[in-house]
């Protein structure tokens, strides 16, 4: 078979145009052939931006038929869109009010169809023109951003909805961006293509169903949180940037806006529990045990969970934190108590759901002040979380009196003049009157007569046992020591009085105090008066 020469010439001019919205746009097209057999040619105009698929305008066919593309069918049908012959060879694409989209590079794409013996048609040869460059201005690119949401003040668990409402004309056919901000850090931006981009722990949020950030339409974009959170609460805004595609179709920024921000406030869901707080001892001596209860006596669910932080407030406001337990169970020491707990001073139970108790052994004067409940109460959402409802407060003043305060120690006896041979008894006297489990230790000491200097003669030891001095072994023989039960008075007794035993008798009294890590502290020492005893001859 013979092959049939290609003939076919498709040429425009390439130039690049700038145009104006509604302005009109006309392309030509010169397309000819000297094929010898019969033959026909189909033409189409295509618009094409950068590396995008190229978007057919509108196209002549083999058999005479006008169809415009899908981008373009509308258009065509209200005439803003037209390709009409113009002498012999010459097609000429006409587009009324040009839009910002119709931007891109226009060219011309001719074929040559021949029929087959079978009837059948193939195109023999297809070629395009050099492409025409259009550049189209939008006439009003002024646009502007309003953010709206139904309230300001929300409870924890409540959803709310932000909405970013861009006002501008012709917005299907530009570009626009947008990013949302909460106390001014980004949490998340949509692109041009409405894909969006979440941070941080927004970014989780979503993933687990509970924030949603879309495009609802071209010109309103939401913010969505469904159940808001304490940690909400700030300031939220939007910003939208026009972009602007260039032929290459890459995307520039042209302008931001954004509206004021819109502060909201997310409060604590309201609890209606209501406390109170028992305290077996208002006014105790130091190193007694403080016990305290705290009890939850109303308005909870069986949902309601509890924790419970204990603090202390002393006399000059400073505020500690003795133990916190957590809905869990779990007990945290204070930093200050963390110590003292490790040795078991410390002890906090949950007796039943909502019912507490604490109790501070071995109570020292720091200790004083005012002690303070605070119970939180928890309730789980829906999605599994707990959620805190609300917390209250109470508290009791306790008043330590310390151990030292008013100790005194005063030695006696009935009988200064004692007759030779004759015995006679010697009292410590130690006030206030103390329990028995505070230590003291009582130390009876002896000047005798025409001498300078005390010496120890016996000690009742804090632990309840006795110690003799070694200088006066003759003393041990006659003499009897003796600490009452009921107080910390100590009683010397001596028998068969003689010269050796007149002189200056003085007892000193050392009050202790055994601390929680089992180490003692001497807290004070007193010293009696001087008993002066004379043994007369008879």
């Amino acid at each position: 078979a013979a092959v049939i020469p290609d003939s076919l010439r498709v040429t425009a001019v390439p130039q690049t145009l700038n145009k104006v919205e509604r302005d009109s746009l006309e392309l030509k097209c010169e397309v000819s052939k000297s094929t010898a057999q019969h033959s026909h040619v189909s033409i189409a105009w295509y618009r094409q931006r950068g590396s995008e698929t190229p978007v057919e305008v509108i196209s002549l066919n083999r058999d005479f038929v006008l169809r415009a593309g899908s981008a373009y069918a509308q258009r065509q049908a209200t005439g803003d869109v037209r390709l009409d012959k113009v002498g012999e060879t010459t097609s000429k694409l006409t587009i009324y009010n040009l839009h910002p989209s119709d931007q891109g590079e226009f060219y011309c794409e001719a074929a040559e169809w021949i029929q087959d013996p079978d009837k059948s048609w193939y195109a023999m040869t297809r070629k395009r023109s050099q492409g025409a460059i259009v550049n189209v201005q939008a006439t009003d690119k002024e646009f502007s951003v309003r953010l709206e949401t139904e309230k300001r003040t929300y409870i924890v668990g409540e959803p709310v909805e932000f909405r970013c409402i861009l006002e501008a004309q012709n917005v299907p056919d530009r570009y626009f961006s947008i990013s949302w901000a909460f106390n001014s850090s980004l949490i998340a931006s949509l692109g041009p293509n409405a894909v969006p981009m979440l941070n941080n722990e927004f970014a989780q949020r979503e993933a687990l169903g509970q924030l949603k950030v879309a495009k609802e339409s071209d010109n309103v974009f939401v913010l969505k949180i469904y159940r808001l959170r304490l940690e909400d609460s700030g300031k939220y805004n939007c910003r939208v940037t026009e972009r602007e595609k260039t032929v290459t179709g890459d995307f520039i920024d042209k302008e931001s806006k954004r509206p004021k921000n819109i502060p909201i406030t997310v409060l604590p869901l309201k609890t209606s529990i209501s406390l109170e707080i028992i305290n077996n001892a208002s006014n105790v001596l130091e190193g007694e045990s403080l016990r305290f209860g705290c009890n939850v006596r109303s308005g909870f669910g069986p949902q309601s969970r509890f924790s419970v932080t204990w603090q202390l407030v002393d006399k000059l406001n400073r505020r500690s934190e003795i133990v916190r337990l957590d809905r869990e169970g779990t007990l945290q020491p204070g930093p200050s108590y963390a110590e003292r707990s490790s040795y078991g001073g410390i002890q906090v139970e949950q007796v039943r759901p909502g019912s507490f108790t604490l109790e501070i052994f071995n109570s020292v004067k720091a200790d004083e002040g005012h002690y303070e409940c605070r119970v939180i109460e928890w309730t789980r959402t829906l999605d599994g979380e707990w959620q805190m409802v609300g917390e209250r407060h109470t508290g009791t003043p306790v008043s330590i009196t310390a151990l030292e305060a008013g100790f005194a120690v005063t030695a006696i006896s009935r009988t200064p003049g004692v007759t030779y041979n004759e015995s006679f008894d010697l009292q410590c006297i130690i006030k206030p009157h103390y329990p028995s489990w505070v230590p003291v230790s009582v130390t009876w000491r002896f000047q005798p007569a025409g001498s300078t200097e005390f010496h120890d003669l016996v000690t009742f030891t804090r632990d309840g046992g006795v110690q003799w001095g070694d200088r006066y072994a003759g003393f041990r023989t006659r003499t009897a020591i003796e600490k009452a039960e009921s107080s910390n008075n100590v009683r010397l007794s001596i028998s068969r009085a003689s010269d050796t035993e007149a002189g200056k008798y003085q007892c000193v009294a050392e009050l202790w105090r055994k601390n929680y890590n089992s180490s003692w502290t001497r807290l004070a020492d007193r010293t009696s008066n001087l008993l002066e005893i004379r043994v007369l001859r008879p």
